[in-house]
């Protein structure tokens, strides 16, 4: 041992008297003293690409903006971009082929949470932190793993929980109608609205569950109408939730207000046309994740940054989405200190508490806590204006839990 001792440091020194480096050791996938490479993916192309190309566009956006002010501690960030078309297969085969093949530092992407929580299994094996774009589904966060994030428009639960406490303090609602579907969505949507209710005090007198493939909503809104709600509460899909609009109006039940989910309104002068019955919208009401109207004063200046960048391209209904994702990352980066590694990465995305600027709470990551944002704001629309009502609504994390 002593001898092979002696030998190591006469070879070191004559390394050194060479001026030959000792070999440093193995450098962390994606990071250079130059730059750090990650993955930015979405649906950019296909009948979903509406929810993905804006968002990843604003994110890549973002990282252009940092490194214009230096980079994260001298590194430039570079960005390889994948197409997963929303789709569970082509997300995990994007997934790979950038870890693997691209080699990137970490993931940014999702549009769609049936497509990131596909890949969930490969991450947490390979140990590669995943930063959703704008995915929100509950599948992605719940139960929380060590290397998924996201939720940056809040989960179903959050949805629920949100809607219900607007419906009863903003709405004065005692008895309350619930409409949701009967898959996964509709299940965390119900959990939490229906946990709220019990706390409030409210009574829910009706709560239907429909088939999100649903083409006829008679019987459900006639049970509805029956129970003589003075609120209704709709957390369906866009198909769905034109047609209980339409039943609402034709059933005469538009002096109650009728309560969306933004899952079903995507973009309102669409759902507006859709429906073709002013009357249907003259006590009308969606959620939003975000902390404005879509084109409100607190969401232009993004839109004229994203106008800077793509002058070429008007920016769709979701096009902020995607910054938040962008600005925990940088900000996690940034914590992680110049020495950064997956693991210092993921310990930093643990402890931020930031406002983004765009989404309508604060955006919050702990350890066991996946979900970013628990907020949601409402909007009173009657087909063409819209009007933000006061008040930030908040999900506790507990009720429904």
């Amino acid at each position: 041992m002593t001898k092979f001792r002696s030998l190591r440091g006469a070879l070191l020194g004559a390394a050194a008297l060479l001026g030959l480096a000792a070999p440093a050791s193995a450098a962390e996938p994606g990071v250079t003293d130059q730059e750090i490479l990650i993955g930015l993916f979405a649906p950019m192309s296909g009948q979903l690409a509406a929810f993905g190309f804006d968002p990843l566009q604003a994110a890549k956006m973002w990282y252009e903006e940092i490194n214009k002010k230096g980079g994260i501690h001298g590194r430039k960030i570079k960005v390889a971009i994948e197409d997963d078309k929303c789709s569970p297969t082509e997300a995990v085969a994007v997934v790979k082929k950038l870890v693997t093949v691209d080699k990137v530092f970490l993931v940014n992407g999702g549009s769609c949470t049936a497509a990131a929580v596909a890949t969930q299994e490969f991450v947490t094996r390979e140990k590669v932190p995943f930063v959703m774009l704008n995915a929100a589904g509950d599948g992605g966060v719940f139960p929380a793993t060590r290397y998924m994030f996201g939720a940056f428009g809040g989960t179903q639960r959050t949805v629920g929980a949100t809607i219900m406490e607007f419906a009863i303090k903003e709405l004065k609602g005692k008895k309350i109608a619930f409409i949701a579907h009967d898959d996964d969505f509709g299940n965390s949507n119900w959990s939490t609205a229906q946990a709220v209710a019990k706390r409030l005090g409210v009574e829910v007198v009706a709560i239907e569950r429909i088939p999100p493939r649903i083409t006829d909503v008679t019987a459900p809104m006639l049970k509805i109408r029956a129970a003589n709600p003075d609120v209704l509460i709709s957390t369906a899909y866009p198909a769905p939730a034109v047609l209980i609009a339409q039943k609402y109006a034709e059933y005469g039940m538009t002096k109650i207000p009728l309560v969306q989910a933004v899952q079903g309104v995507p973009i309102p002068a669409v759902y507006a046309k859709n429906v073709g019955n002013p009357a249907a919208l003259t006590n009308f009401y969606y959620g939003s994740p975000l902390n404005d109207l879509t084109d409100g004063p607190k969401q232009q200046k993004w839109i004229d940054l994203y106008k800077q960048y793509y002058p070429d391209r008007k920016p769709g209904a979701f096009m902020t989405y995607g910054l938040p994702s962008a600005m925990a990352i940088t900000m996690a980066l940034e914590k992680a200190g110049k020495d950064v590694t997956r693991e210092k990465f993921v310990d930093a995305m643990e402890t931020l508490d930031f406002d983004s600027g765009v989404i309508a709470g604060p955006t919050v990551f702990a350890k066991g806590r996946r979900d970013g944002s628990r907020a949601s704001v409402f909007i009173k629309f009657d087909g063409t204006k819209h009007t933000l009502m006061p008040g930030v609504y908040l999900w506790n994390g507990k009720d429904g839990m």
